[in-house]
């Protein structure tokens, strides 16, 4: 988690200059990153090359904490299988088997959604990111209006995942087999009595391939 927190802070406060976050540590974290917080993080050859974090909507997260004002009054998804879409960023100059990071990145966000059960999630992001969002397979509905935040446009949504979604991020990104790396015996954040395991017609195409640069689960 080290390693995270590190790569968080290099990333958001040293590269895009969110000096508001900065820690004499070196360490970006938060008052999100509680238990039930999931850090999907991707690793290559051993290093943090990319991370996303996903916060349930049943616990205090951004939109609820930090810039509710965005829905003009409205109220936006809540459930134990609705989650919150944050702090995403990867390195853009690294290739894995290929692929840039960042589709690497945010095939394994599409793909641990369905293996999780989390039916959809809330982000809050700029207007060319949700085009993105539709264009990569993610049914997206605007909660709200942009709206302009510290300078810069940003429009809350909600997007689902899908298998039809996630078959559309292999072939948009010539990724073969799963991205995720799922250690034995690993809960599963809804539901904590049972084990998280591979999408069926993904684990075969693992079993075929070598993904040593996989997007890992750190919690």
């Amino acid at each position: 988690m080290e390693k995270i927190w590190r790569f968080r802070h290099e990333q958001f406060v040293e590269r895009l200059g969110w000096e508001a976050i900065r820690r004499s540590d070196g360490l970006e974290i938060d008052q999100f990153d509680r238990d039930r917080a999931v850090h999907l993080a991707l690793f290559h050859e051993d290093a943090v090359v990319g991370y996303t974090r996903l916060l349930p909507t049943t616990e205090p997260h951004l939109l609820s904490d930090v810039y509710p004002q965005i829905m003009n009054g409205g109220t936006w998804p809540r459930s134990p299988d609705i989650f919150e879409w944050t702090r995403c960023v990867a390195e853009g100059d690294i290739l894995i088997n290929q692929v840039p990071a960042s589709h690497v990145l945010m095939t394994g966000v599409m793909e641990f959604c369905l293996v999780a059960g989390i039916t959809s999630v809330i982000v809050e992001t700029h207007p060319k990111l949700v085009d993105l969002l539709i264009s990569t397979g993610w049914q997206v509905t605007k909660l709200g209006l942009p709206s302009l935040l510290e300078g810069g446009l940003i429009v809350p949504i909600q997007a689902k995942p899908s298998m039809a979604g996630l078959m559309k991020h292999h072939q948009l990104y010539s990724i073969q087999g799963t991205t995720l790396l799922l250690e034995p015996e690993l809960r599963n954040p809804l539901k904590p009595e049972t084990i998280l395991s591979h999408l069926p017609y993904l684990a075969h195409a693992r079993a075929r391939s070598n993904h040593n640069e996989s997007a890992y689960l750190a919690k």
